[in-house]
């Protein structure tokens, strides 16, 4: 099996804003697999350090070493790439999608970064126009609740509205904040907190429905969350799983325990991408999912899979991921081959 490990910077159209900082562009790692008949598998390992606090680089070290399925101190986002390279060739060999069939498009958010209430609003009035019911507004800056009024006087008062603050937010910060919010039709509130006793605090307090994000990534996480009555629904993220079949896992998890599931991509490139949704598919999953981010970048890279229609994501129906990205919009964001 011959591997190769690219290093991949696909710039923004915008600078996207956070509470964890403002990037220009991501950088993420591209693992090829290809077998002695030349079928072809893609893994991407999409770690975002101000987010998660892995570097690339430990990602890089760990798949250039080789078979990190198998080793537990393996960074999720190795395992994850590792994984999805390999369930990619073995689809791709047999002419098959890599998830079950599902449903052929799925609901997602449009995703609104936390900049200037005027120009997020004009962003959110534009996602209405194009026929989104749902709209994710990052949060965690003082000016919050000015921004989450003008996002909801620029949408109306149909599509849902939801805030995530990346855990930036102690629980008196949360409590203190969040009553302005809430007056503007709040569908849920992602991750005020950082950890799961502080979520149960928030929630208990402002009675607010809570998803649990960075603070659950296993089954273990969500039967501790179901324990503790920290959330109401659970944001799953292939990378910080550690790949499909564990992101899978961690969906039926919560569907067990009557938290709502939904599905994300932590600014993932197209390949991500399609197996968050092919997944999506498979599991059934109804809430809008956080995947329509491909849009906000700037390459052709990001149109490797089709654009967002009314809200809703075509399904990628293979082989394997369906992704096809051709050599020069590969150049085009391409920083170095490692291996």
């Amino acid at each position: 099996m011959k591997r190769s490990l690219l290093r991949l910077s696909i710039p923004f159209r915008e600078p996207f804003a956070t509470a964890s900082g403002v990037v220009a562009a991501r950088d993420l790692l591209l693992l090829r697999l290809e077998d002695d008949d030349g079928a072809t598998g893609f893994g991407e390992a999409a770690p975002f350090e101000p987010y998660d606090g892995v570097p690339l680089e430990r990602v890089a070290d760990a798949l250039l070493a080789g078979a990190p399925l198998t080793d537990g101190a393996a960074p999720p986002q190795a395992r994850a790439a590792e994984e999805m390279a390999r369930l990619d060739l073995d689809a791709r060999r047999s002419g098959r999608p890599l998830g079950e069939p599902g449903a052929e498009a799925i609901a997602v958010n449009r995703t609104l970064p936390a900049g200037p209430p005027e120009e997020v609003a004009a962003a959110a009035r534009e996602g209405a126009r194009a026929g989104f019911q749902c709209f994710k507004l990052k949060v965690g800056l003082p000016d919050d609740a000015q921004r989450v009024a003008a996002v909801r006087a620029a949408i109306g008062s149909w599509p849902a509205l939801r805030v995530d603050a990346n855990g930036a937010w102690s629980v008196a910060e949360a409590v203190e904040r969040l009553p302005a919010m809430a007056e503007h039709d709040i569908e849920l509130v992602e991750q005020p907190c950082a950890t799961l006793a502080e979520l149960t605090e928030v929630r208990r307090e402002l009675r607010l429905p809570i998803a649990a994000d960075e603070s659950v990534a296993t089954p273990e996480e969500v039967e501790a969350a179901a324990e503790a009555h920290a959330c109401d629904a659970v944001n799953v993220k292939l990378g910080a799983s550690g790949g499909y079949t564990a992101a899978r896992e961690t969906l039926r998890a919560a569907s067990e325990r009557g938290l709502e599931p939904y599905l994300s991509s932590t600014l993932d490139g197209p390949w991500g991408i399609a197996a968050a949704l092919q997944l999506a598919a498979s599991e059934d999953v109804s809430l809008a999912c956080g995947l329509a981010t491909l849009e906000l970048f700037e390459a052709r890279l990001a149109d490797a899979l089709a654009r967002p229609s009314a809200g809703l994501l075509a399904v990628p129906q293979g082989p394997g991921l369906g992704v096809a990205v051709d050599d020069s919009a590969l150049a085009e964001v391409l920083v170095e081959e490692l291996e």
